[in-house]
């Protein structure tokens, strides 16, 4: 009797899963970098950073699609991710004030797995995520640019509302690569060329957390 029971609630929970194949999601991100105002500038008397170049803002809009799901509890996507990281602040060297923005745009493709908790809408997610994004400096008009590859780690927690058609979710998330390096120090806004040359070496944004809104369907 019980394991008719289990097998009946099972296939209850199974059934609005199956035809929820695809997830859309929207994430503000709140980026923050390793070798910045805060890293990078240290000790050095003649630069002046201002405004939030360790910090930054943005948005990330990512489409997943099911690979699989094993009953109501555990699920596996596949996605691709578009995004947008910004900083901007100004360095100041004596008496000269630059304006100064700092920005990362690019692709993304990844996994991720969700774990649920039955009856309670709570799932606990973990992935990874190759990112493909073009880094852009640009002080005293003149801009310096790269393309930078990183894989990185993102761990998640999301609250599913169920509706008859759709699910919509809110979300937050923690990220940070898989794979970086040491930063490069400066001292002069003639340095900055050091730190162009050691871009996709772990100069860029290093960590961040995300909230935002999904919806699965």
């Amino acid at each position: 009797m019980r394991r008719h029971l289990f097998f009946f609630l099972s296939l209850l929970l199974a059934l609005p899963l199956s035809a929820q194949a695809w997830d859309l999601r929207f994430e503000v991100p709140f980026p923050k970098g390793q070798s910045l105002q805060g890293t990078m500038l240290a000790g050095t008397a003649d630069l002046v950073v201002s405004g939030s170049m360790d910090t930054g803002n943005g948005g990330l809009f990512t489409v997943n699609h099911r690979l699989f799901r094993v009953g109501p509890i555990l699920r596996l996507d596949w996605g691709g991710e578009i995004g947008q990281l910004i900083a901007d602040g100004s360095i100041t060297e004596g008496s000269n004030q630059q304006g100064s923005i700092l920005k990362q745009t690019g692709l993304g493709l990844g996994l991720n797995a969700q774990l649920w908790v039955p009856f309670m809408g709570l799932c606990g997610e973990i992935g990874a995520i190759q990112r493909f994004q073009r880094y852009s400096f640009t002080t005293n008009g003149a801009e310096e640019s790269t393309t930078i590859g990183r894989l990185w780690l993102r761990v998640a927690i999301r609250y599913k509302m169920n509706l008859l058609l759709a699910h919509p979710y809110l979300t937050a998330s923690y990220q940070q690569p898989i794979n970086k390096d040491h930063p490069v120090n400066v001292r002069s806004v003639a340095d900055l060329q050091d730190l162009f040359n050691a871009q996709g070496r772990g100069q860029e944004f290093d960590r961040m957390w995300t909230f935002g809104v999904g919806i699965m369907f």
